[in-house]
Formats: structure tokens, sequence, C-alpha cells
């Protein structure tokens, strides 16, 4: 079978997880490109800055469109979720929250939130909040009481611990706190480019020391050419961390940002600094070339493919490894 053939027959029978996708939710061409990429599964931003009501406003808008939308999406609570989306041919949505922001100062919604289908939760978005310190802190104070009672619950409860955006102090400190495995669920290596948004191989070894999953990233800010970046680039990710902590712990989150305007990219970055924005980004970003959007996702496995990945591990790296973190995270 010829390369490009094997690659399309791979990608359309391997279950594909994206572990973070924030594009700009309500728009017919988003599920549809999603659904022609052939993913099985996402991990969808449903909260970055908002408080509890916003929060909830932006489920409930998710809610009318597994309706509107029901040919391409379907939403995702369990693992049988993921398998029943594959089976239909339909992608399955999970809610993730990019910041703890929703629980404002009250555990007790975790649980709410939980009940409404969030089963993955960013600790902290970039800047400090009651649970510890983002990555563009000038200090990073480590994980509060507050953060490592909001990680007991979260493990009680069955949901994934994302510490992508995350200051190295808050981080290893939520690694050791949980007792479950965690998820750097879109992130990439330090040393391929020196970005406070990236990690470091102290952090994803302690990471996988623990059973996580470390998911390379597209966002070019965060690549090693930045705005000239190709697929190639994000294949070096992937290359980078199969070769710090082996194939079962690799997987791949996108972060896709689709659709999304100029206002809402200022919204995203600014934060709590009202406009003093550390990075700022040009707009439209320029994506990697051949992975711009969800309906390139077949690209990235023929890409691996075309690196020299065998069938057992492109299926790892595409969806297997995340699908394993959620086995043995959500409690059913």
């Amino acid at each position: 079978m010829a390369p490009e053939s094997r690659a399309k027959e791979l990608h359309e029978r391997s279950i594909v997880i994206d572990g973070l996708n924030v594009s700009r939710w309500g728009e017919e061409a988003v599920y549809r490109h999603l659904h022609e990429g052939g993913l099985t599964a996402i991990n969808a931003t449903v909260a970055v800055w908002e408080g509890t009501q916003g929060t909830l406003r932006n489920i409930a808008r998710f809610y009318k469109d597994f309706d509107t939308y029901s040919r391409y999406i379907r939403q995702v609570t369990c693992l049988d979720d993921i398998r029943k989306a594959k089976e239909e041919g339909r992608v399955g949505v999970i809610f993730g929250f990019q910041n703890s922001s929703p629980i404002e100062d009250d555990l007790d919604l975790l649980e709410v939130f939980h009940r409404l289908g969030v089963r993955a939760i960013q600790i902290t978005y970039n800047d400090l909040n009651l649970v510890g310190a983002g990555c563009y802190e000038r200090q990073d104070v480590g994980l509060s009481q507050f953060g490592v009672d909001l990680v007991a619950e979260m493990n009680r409860l069955g949901m994934v611990v994302d510490l992508s955006h995350v200051g190295h102090r808050t981080t290893m400190d939520a690694i050791e706190t949980s007792e479950d495995p965690v998820w750097f669920s879109h992130t990439n290596p330090r040393n391929l480019c020196d970005h406070p948004r990236n990690k470091t191989d102290e952090e994803v070894k302690a990471l996988v020391a623990k059973g996580g999953i470390v998911g390379a990233n597209s966002f070019p800010t965060f690549l090693a050419r930045g705005y000239e970046s190709t697929l190639e680039d994000v294949l070096d990710v992937v290359d980078y961390w199969v070769g710090l902590v082996g194939i079962d712990s690799v997987g791949i989150g996108l972060d896709f940002t689709e659709l999304h305007t100029a206002e809402w990219f200022h919204w995203l970055m600014a934060g709590k600094l009202k406009g003093s924005t550390v990075f700022p980004l040009p707009y439209p970003v320029p994506l990697p070339a051949g992975i711009t959007r969800a309906d390139e996702m077949p690209n990235l496995t023929a890409g691996l493919v075309g690196r020299g990945y065998s069938t057992e591990e492109v299926q790892k790296i595409m969806g297997l490894n995340v699908l394993r973190l959620f086995e043995r995270v959500w409690k059913e």
C-alpha cells in the first residue's frame, strides 16, 4: 500500500483525540471541520477567564449546539461515549476549563460542573488565581491550600488535572499532590523553544513518572520557528517528547482557535493585565502550514507515518494514550 493510502486508512480507523481546542463554538464551519478531520473527540474549552455565571452560559449554548449540529457532534461524559462517537462517525465533545475561575471560591461547584459534563480543568491560566500561579507570573507561589483541596476534589470526582499554562512550582506541587495522573494537554519543550509557556524536561519527566501524558501543541509562538512554522515543526515536538519520555506518554493538543476575532485574542491574552499583554499576537495569527485547522488533522497522521512511526505508535500518539489517561482518571 502506498504511504499516502496507508496514512489515510490509518487515520480513518484510529481513535483521534485532540487534547485542546478553543475555537469559536456555535459556528457550523468549526464543527464541520472537526468532522471532516476525522476527530473522535476533543477537549473543548468552555471557560478561560469566565466566572461561574459566564461558564454556565457557555455550557448552555453548547447544549443547544448538540441538537442543532447533531450530525457533527455529541457530548462525551464517559469512555463509552468516546467509543460511540467513533462508531457513529461524530465528534465527541468533552467539556474542559482552561482555568479554575468558574469555581470562584466554592469547591462545591466542582461537583455541579462535573454533573454538567466537565471532565478536565487546567488549574491556572497564565496569571495568579486562588489555586496557584500561571506561567506568566513574576513569582510562582506554588499550589495554595485551596489548590490542594481543589486537586483532591477533582481526584474524587474523576476530573483530569491539566497543568499546561501553569507555573513551574505550581506544576510540580500539583503533580506531587494529585493521587491520579495529570495532563499537559497542549505544551511544547522549553529546549526547542525557550518560552515560559513551554515545559522543561524536569516537569515532563515528573508528570510521566506519575502516569501522565504530554500533548504536542501547534500554536506558533510555542514552536521553534515561530510564525514561520509548518507541520514539520509540530512533528519535531512529537519526536522530542517521544525521545524524552517514550511512545506511551505522548499525545496531541493542537490548540486550534478557529474563527475567533482580534478582540477575542486580546481578551484571551490580557487576562488581569488590563491591556499590558506580555506576549501580544498578530492578527490573524499565522498558523503552521499544513495544520491550520481541524480538517487538516489527517496531515498529522501522514506526517507521523512519514517519520517512520509504526501503526501502533501512530495510534497511541493520535489518541490511545490520552484515552488511557481518561480510563485511569474518570470515575465510572
